[in-house]
């Protein structure tokens, strides 16, 4: 089975026929082996695979898995904190004469520092509540109410504002506020393409859907710039996303395509699957009579396999469906800027 380079390619098939075990598993292992990586986490186990025979794997400096996981486990994590941008927010605030007269440094507008923080919530801007027979569950802190800063920390402000009321700001808002901030700028900008627009800037990771924190992990990857050629991971990334949403997806993956990167994703939706350049179905069916390749082309030449399940149900979307040529439309138009 060959999987194309710099190219999006959509793993498709039945429910059970392995596509999750190829993607996340078996081509997360080989690529991990290659740059001579750890598993990302505990829940990552390394597999028995041959490699003898694998090759293209010389090709890649990087590998990027962009899932729906949390991008924390606890309010202290939030979008700003995540995507870096909060750190030249606090270096603005560092370079304020207010600032300075003082001598706060950037260390001092980190709600992770002891001198700026609030010492009641410890920075989190919630406290714990513990229940006697249901899990526990947070507040809002009542010294600071959610700001997360001790009162001489807030008193310094940028343009007006505070740190903690900057946190506060929608996406949309900050990119407007922080215009003149290039390094925040960037980040803002990068997260409103990707359909995040609304969310603000402080917004604690644990009050993210998983496909918010999926497209956070995107933005955060399209903002770095980096050179180089990049292996991306996604397993069923528009699970859950309304139809904009999705749209605005694509648009981003193939951003890191045209940018020369191997983008490789399981995926149903058919939209989605139509905006791929490469398509390998899986199948006949799931459990042991699955786990084979069924078909390998573009959708189009999937779509007319005798033996695929998923083959009449993207001949008709390729066909009937009036999406089809917008979102065909959309992905050329992406491909040549």
């Amino acid at each position: 089975m060959d999987v194309p380079l710099r190219v999006m390619t959509a793993v498709t098939g039945v429910s059970g026929s392995g596509k999750s075990t190829l993607v996340t598993q078996v081509l997360a292992e080989l690529a991990r082996r290659h740059l001579g990586q750890a598993p990302d986490d505990a829940e990552d186990t390394e597999l028995e695979i041959d490699v003898d025979d694998v090759t293209g794997l010389e090709s890649f400096d990087r590998l990027v898995r962009v899932d729906q996981r949390p991008i924390g486990r606890t309010p202290r994590s939030n979008l700003a904190t995540y995507t870096g941008l909060f750190d030249a927010v606090r270096k603005v605030y560092a370079a304020t004469p207010a600032a300075r007269e003082r001598g706060y440094g950037a260390g001092r507008f980190s709600f992770n520092v002891a001198e700026g923080r609030c010492e009641t919530c410890q920075g989190e801007g919630f406290v714990t509540v513990e229940l006697l027979f249901l899990p526990g569950t947070y507040a809002p802190c009542p010294a600071c109410h959610g700001e997360r800063y001790n009162p001489e920390t807030l008193e310094i402000e940028y343009r007006g504002k505070n740190v903690a009321e900057v946190l506060a700001l929608s996406v949309e808002e900050a990119s407007d506020f922080l215009a003149d901030v290039p390094a925040a700028a960037r980040s803002l900008t990068t997260l409103s393409e990707v359909g995040l627009g609304y969310l603000r800037l402080g917004q604690p990771a644990t009050e993210l859907s998983g496909g918010e924190a999926q497209r956070i992990k995107l933005a955060t990857e399209l903002q770095r710039a980096r050179r180089g050629h990049a292996l991306y991971l996604l397993d069923e990334p528009t699970a859950g996303l309304h139809p904009a949403d999705i749209a605005l997806l694509l648009r981003q993956l193939h951003r890191l395509v045209d940018a020369g990167n191997t983008v490789v994703l399981v995926e149903h939706d058919l939209d989605t699957i139509i905006s791929a350049d490469w398509v390998i179905d899986l199948g006949p069916r799931g459990g042991d009579e699955g786990g084979r390749v069924v078909a390998t082309g573009t959708p189009e030449q999937v779509a007319r396999a005798e033996a695929s399940a998923t083959a009449p149900y993207l001949a008709a979307r390729l066909s009937s469906h009036p999406a089809t040529s917008q979102m065909r439309a959309v992905t050329e138009e992406v491909s040549s800027e």
